[in-house]
């Protein structure tokens, strides 16, 4: 019974990657492909590693692959070395990050009054943290703030005002975008271009707070860094203020 016959073209040969011995392509039709498909290589550059590169010449329409290579492998070698410098920096950032906190949970430590524990949040602990202004906000039950006043580095809340801007669940909030929590400030809002908000637990017997950082600095407090340290630095400052807190409100 007769019949059309079909050739197959080689490009179809190549791009269904026949493999069996009799349609295995030949080097003419890989060259055709490769002629057909110029970004091959440049997709698969793990493939360079396996060529055989020709010894270097020079003349018109002569490729030199062994440049090619070389270029390719400069280009990773950069790439891997800006990666490398970029791992470096955040590790150094990490470990002054750490050290910061460090001495300033230990600078609350070692307060002794309670008044002295205030000034040392309001004075030494931008200095400590390399941040240009620290507040605490405690909320106050409305009948008690007619009584109780706002201080250096103490600003008193309205009821709801931490779970307002933190949450339930969460305990740290980095911000480049200040709304009304940019009152915690006072007069320092103006400079204040990136801040983070800690959860102070304090117990049953506290109120609910919280500690603001404020810096002029866009980057220092930019959403999605590491807020492990800043976390810590609120356990601290949390245990150490839970006296403070019975004794004032």
């Amino acid at each position: 019974m007769g019949g059309i016959a079909y050739t197959v073209p080689v490009s179809t040969k190549l791009d269904n990657a026949f493999h069996t011995a009799d349609e295995r392509p030949s080097a003419a039709d890989v060259a055709a492909y490769l002629a057909r498909h110029p970004d091959f290589l440049n997709e698969r550059p793990e493939l360079l590693e396996a060529l055989t590169p020709p010894a270097e010449r020079s003349g018109r329409r002569v490729l030199d692959m062994q440049r090619y290579m070389l270029a390719r492998l400069q280009g990773t070698l950069r790439e891997s070395r800006a990666r490398e410098a970029e791992l470096l920096a955040s590790v150094r950032a990490n470990r002054t990050s750490a050290a910061r906190t460090h001495a300033a949970v230990l600078a609350l430590c070692d307060s002794g009054a309670l008044d002295n524990l205030v000034e040392i949040i309001s004075n030494d602990l931008p200095t400590l943290l390399e941040v240009d202004v620290v507040v605490i906000g405690v909320e106050a039950e409305p009948e008690r703030t007619g009584s109780l006043h706002s201080t250096a580095g103490v600003c008193l809340l309205p009821s709801g005002s931490v779970e307002a801007l933190l949450g339930t669940s969460r305990d740290v909030l980095l911000t480049l975008s200040l709304g009304p929590e940019a009152q915690l400030f006072g007069g320092a809002a103006a400079l204040v271009k990136s801040a983070a908000f800690l959860r102070l637990r304090l117990g049953p017997p506290g109120r609910p707070a919280m500690l603001a950082l404020g810096s002029r600095d866009i980057q220092r407090f930019a959403p999605g860094q590491g807020t492990d340290m800043l976390a810590f630095l609120a356990e601290g400052l949390g245990r150490r203020m839970r006296e403070w807190l019975d004794y004032a409100l």
